[in-house]
């Protein structure tokens, strides 16, 4: 994303902080760069705010939100986020936890319609796979016994969440093979976890 001039990330699900995070990597090529981070799990929150710090000429920020309140999303990242510039909307591994029955595909629809031309949305999602059986029993096993609840799709499904944007090369595939850098060792054939970017045009 940097390296296509985006220098402002609503990133969405972010979960615990790892080595790595979306605003570490951004403002080690720019440094200007300003990010806001959403999740709905108090405890990440609180590492968060505990770890993360921004570059001095940069901007790091975090709200206790569900992705479900969208409203509400724009309206806190907008003290942040200039919402007239482009925007990467980061989507990686949460919209499992909307079911179907609340319209996922809508949810991320309004946000990329409040993000100007040139906004970018990057998502990843698990896949239901034939070729994945295990993967497969291990959503149904959480189901029966664990929450939140979750909602594996189609590779065909995760494609639909780019309708009206412009997908970059190679499209939605097995996030092990999106643009991967030249392995140590070879790659598996496909992962449950596939992915794409989208650029609003």
């Amino acid at each position: 994303m940097g390296e296509r001039g985006i220098r402002q990330f609503l990133d969405i699900g972010t979960g615990l902080p790892t080595a790595g995070n979306t605003h570490e990597v951004a403002q080690r090529l720019a440094p200007e760069t300003r990010v806001v981070y959403v999740d709905n799990d108090p405890l990440v929150l609180a590492h968060a705010r505990a770890l993360l710090t921004s570059t001095p000429e940069g901007s790091t920020d975090y709200l206790d939100e569900d992705l479900r309140n969208v409203d509400g999303i724009l309206e806190h990242a907008a003290r942040t986020l200039d919402l007239s510039r482009p925007v990467a909307l980061m989507l990686l591994g949460v919209v499992i936890f909307v079911g179907d029955h609340e319209d996922p595909p809508g949810l991320v629809r309004r946000l990329m319609d409040a993000l100007p031309s040139g906004s970018h949305l990057v998502l990843s999602h698990t896949i239901t796979s034939p070729a994945m059986p295990d993967v497969d029993a291990a959503v149904a096993f959480w189901n029966e016994h664990g929450t939140p609840k979750l909602t594996q799709r189609t590779p065909a499904d995760v494609t639909r969440f780019f309708h009206g944007l412009d997908l970059l090369d190679p499209g939605v595939v097995s996030c092990n093979h999106w643009r991967p850098e030249p392995p140590d060792e070879p790659l598996p054939d496909e992962v449950a976890m596939y992915g794409g970017v989208g650029r609003k045009a």
